[in-house]
């Protein structure tokens, strides 16, 4: 699979994981501060998820193969990444498969743990949602964000949403880019832990988890399971910043990316 991507900047290759529902728009801003500081930043749409193609699963080997064959295409020997929830439990099955291809890791809000039944419960809710809006019998995306925000409840992730809303070029018709059949098929997939890569652990590349304060993506819970797959890593929080901690504070993240990568 040939993901799409936005490329930023030149110098020292570093690719950025989104999360679920997400896309690389969504890490724009943090992409061309980092690419300002020598880094070329590869922001790539995953499989299912943005301009990228759908595919018949939502497994962490396959999406890692995609990250693999992105890699061969655009020549990284080697590259740091950053991902973000979904895609910073990519970024750790890749760093235990793959380990010789990573120069650092950053790993944001989220851990080696499994998740429990109310995750996938929040995430089949949105989906469900979603499902239920036709965006092609409205006229304007903000007439979809105002369906969406009354299901929902909550404003700020319905704006989030809604920039997944795309547009087809011959019928002007509006339509959502998320896979939602396979996205809500594999939800249970995208929650688990890593127990079955065991035998790979401890991952050896160098690792930084951040999470937010604010945010029970990650736990005093999960640090048994970070020290034992993640030996080389550490781990600092975000204030006053929930599970998007990167839009909530780009600035504290940024500088302690920046610490990090040295």
């Amino acid at each position: 699979m040939k993901l799409y991507s936005r490329i930023l900047g030149e110098g020292k290759p570093l690719v950025i994981l989104h999360g679920l529902f997400g896309m690389s728009d969504n890490w724009l801003t943090i992409g061309r501060r980092l690419a300002e500081h020598g880094f070329c930043v590869h922001l790539p749409d995953l499989r299912n998820h943005g301009r990228s193609p759908h595919a018949e699963t939502h497994r962490y080997p396959d999406m890692c193969d995609d990250l693999l064959s992105y890699f061969d295409w655009h020549h990284l020997e080697e590259a740091t990444i950053i991902g973000h929830s979904m895609g910073g439990k990519l970024a750790m099955v890749f760093g235990l498969l793959e380990p010789e291809r990573i120069t650092r890791l950053v790993i944001v809000d989220i851990a080696p743990s499994p998740y429990t039944s109310a995750e996938s419960s929040t995430h089949h809710t949105i989906i469900k949602a979603l499902q239920q809006i036709d965006p092609a019998t409205h006229k304007s995306r903000a007439t979809i964000r105002k369906e969406l925000t009354k299901r929902l409840g909550d404003p700020p992730l319905a704006l989030f949403l809604s920039k997944s809303i795309g547009r087809r070029q011959a019928s002007g018709t509006f339509f959502w880019k998320f896979n939602l059949p396979v996205l809500d098929k594999f939800l249970d997939h995208i929650h688990i832990g890593l127990e079955e890569l065991s035998i790979y652990a401890p991952c050896p590349v160098k690792t930084l988890f951040v999470k937010g304060s604010r945010s029970s993506y990650y736990l005093e819970e999960h640090e048994p399971d970070r020290q034992f797959f993640f030996a080389d890593s550490s781990v600092t929080k975000i204030n006053n910043a929930g599970h998007w901690l990167h839009s909530d504070q780009p600035e504290q993240f940024i500088e302690h990316v920046l610490l990090f990568l040295g």
